[in-house]
C-alpha cells in the first residue's frame, strides 16, 4: 500500500524540517508501506489528494489569532504561514483526514479548535523549555491513563526532546490532555471522544529529532501511518 502524507509547512535552507520526512519513511519501512511525501506549504491544492497530514514545528502562532494581540510584542510571528496552515487544518477536517502535529502543530491546532497558548513559559512563571544553545533540552513527560500516546508507546513516563517557548493555556474544546511535563505544561492532546473522529494526534515534543528507538519517538510516527492505512482501506471498502 502506498501512502500520501502532507507536510503542512516546510521552510527552505532550514535542516530541521527533513528530519519530518525522514521520521515518516523510517516509519513506513519499519510497517512495510511505501508512501509518497508533499510539502503542502508549495502546494496546498495536493491537501485534496492526500491520506493524512503532519503539522510542523516553527515559528509562533499569531496571538491575534487566539484573542491576545497584546501578546505579539513577546511573540516570533510569521502571518503568511499561519494563513497557509490555518486554511489546511479547515480542509483537513472538512476532508477527514487523520492528523498529526508536532511543536508549533499541537500549538496551532489548539488554536484552531478554539483554545489559547500561554505566550511565553518563563514569562509566565515556569520553567524554560527552549534549547540549551543550538542542542534539544530534555525533560521528562507523564502519560495520561487510557489515553492515546501511553496505548501507543506502551509507557506511563518519558524522557523527550525541547525546544518551544509557548504551549497551551486554555485547552480547546472537544480536546483532551494525553500527556504533561512535571512542571504542568501540557505535552499532547487528543480528541477527547475519538469514537466518531478522524486520528488526532499532537505533540508539544519533537520526536522527529529522536532516536526512532525511543519510547516517544517512532512509534509515534508508526501509530499515525497505521491509522492513515486503515482509515484508506476502510475508505476503499465504502467505495465498493
Amino acid at each position: 500500500m502506498t501512502l500520501h502524507i502532507g507536510i503542512s509547512y516546510v521552510k527552505k535552507n532550514d535542516p530541521h524540517y527533513g528530519n519530518y520526512s525522514k521520521a515518516i519513511l523510517h516509519a513506513a519501512q519499519s510497517l512495510g508501506y511505501e508512501v509518497k511525501i508533499s510539502d503542502l506549504s508549495e502546494h496546498p491544492e495536493q491537501i485534496k489528494e492526500i491520506d493524512g497530514i503532519l503539522f510542523t514545528g516553527g515559528a509562533d502562532v499569531d496571538p491575534i489569532r487566539y484573542g491576545k494581540p497584546e501578546l505579539r510584542a513577546i511573540s516570533k510571528i510569521e502571518p503568511d504561514r499561519d494563513t497557509i496552515e490555518f486554511d489546511l487544518a479547515d480542509k483537513a477536517d472538512e476532508l477527514g483526514l487523520p492528523i498529526f502535529g508536532i511543536c508549533r502543530g499541537l500549538q496551532l491546532l489548539n488554536v484552531h479548535y478554539g483554545g489559547t497558548l500561554i505566550a511565553d513559559l518563563e514569562k509566565s512563571g515556569k520553567p524554560s523549555h527552549t534549547k540549551i544553545g543550538d542542542v534539544d533540552r530534555r525533560h521528562e513527560v507523564h502519560l495520561e491513563p487510557g489515553k492515546l500516546v501511553k496505548k501507543v508507546t506502551h509507557v506511563s513516563d518519558g524522557n523527550v526532546t525541547s525546544a518551544h517557548h509557548q504551549a497551551i493555556d486554555e485547552l480547546a474544546p472537544g480536546l483532551a490532555i494525553s500527556a504533561k511535563s512535571s512542571d504542568d505544561v501540557i505535552e499532547a492532546v487528543e480528541w477527547s471522544d475519538q469514537s466518531t473522529k478522524p486520528y488526532f494526534l499532537a505533540v508539544q515534543w519533537h520526536p522527529e529529532r529522536m532516536n526512532f528507538e525511543e519510547p516517544l519517538a517512532g512509534s509515534l510516527f508508526e501509530s499515525f501511518l497505521w491509522e492513515v492505512a486503515a482509515q484508506k482501506m476502510l475508505s476503499k471498502r465504502i467505495k465498493k
